[in-house]
């Protein structure tokens, strides 16, 4: 059995390993905030249940401490320090991944770039409002839009609000540029107080700094 055994470890240890390369490659790629928050997610999640691949990795070890104990309880040493890896990763490891989440939701007000600078390198109005609906237009019906088309749009929004000329303004533009920001926070599932709008001039330097 024990060949067995070895190559289905081997197998599933091969596939971890691979997934973990293609996980490293987007990483490497650049994330964005949303990315961000998925990730440290992924790795540990103790909103529910304390999943994620830090946890099942800890209980890997755990198992492994149990097997130890079956077929070799004098190795007592072994057995602890296998004790100690899977609590480290499930606890210590796991805790800190979810401290980092949770600061990214606290940013510092340096944070949020004023409008002019947010805006900076962006397109015309008269170019965004062509693009956005363009994008609306071509969207299959009942799918939802991408995260740059909703950031785009909250970006533009904003801009309008900011305009005061007749040409840009409606007595509602506030209103709209702050409900825009807001679907865009969703689409991110940013859990980030602060003003929605300045939330989208923060993602939109980062994104337009990146294109």
């Amino acid at each position: 059995m024990s060949r067995i055994v070895q190559h289905r470890i081997t197998t599933a240890t091969d596939t971890i390993r691979a997934g973990l390369d293609d996980l490293l490659r987007e990483v490497r790629i650049g994330l964005d905030a949303a990315d961000q928050r998925h990730l440290l997610r992924r790795l540990y999640d103790p909103e529910n249940g304390g999943t994620g691949l830090l946890p099942l990795l800890a209980e890997v070890l755990t198992a492994a401490s149990v097997a130890v104990g079956e077929w070799q309880p004098n190795h007592e040493a072994a057995i602890e320090a296998l004790d100690e890896a899977a609590a480290y990763i499930a606890d210590s490891a796991g805790q800190r991944v979810n401290t980092a989440r949770n600061l990214l939701t606290r940013p510092a007000a340096q944070d949020w770039p004023a409008a002019v600078p947010a805006y900076a390198k962006a397109p015309s109005v008269i170019s965004e409002i062509g693009w956005t609906a363009q994008a609306a237009a071509d969207r299959p019906f009942g799918t939802e839009g991408t995260r740059e088309f909703w950031l785009r749009k909250a970006a533009l929004l904003d801009r309008i609000a900011l305009d005061g000329s007749a040409a840009h303004s409606t007595h509602d533009a506030t209103e709209l540029a702050v409900d825009a920001a807001r679907r865009l926070m969703d689409v991110d599932d940013a859990a980030v107080i602060c003003d929605p709008r300045h939330y989208v001039r923060q993602q939109y330097a980062l994104w337009i700094t990146h294109q």
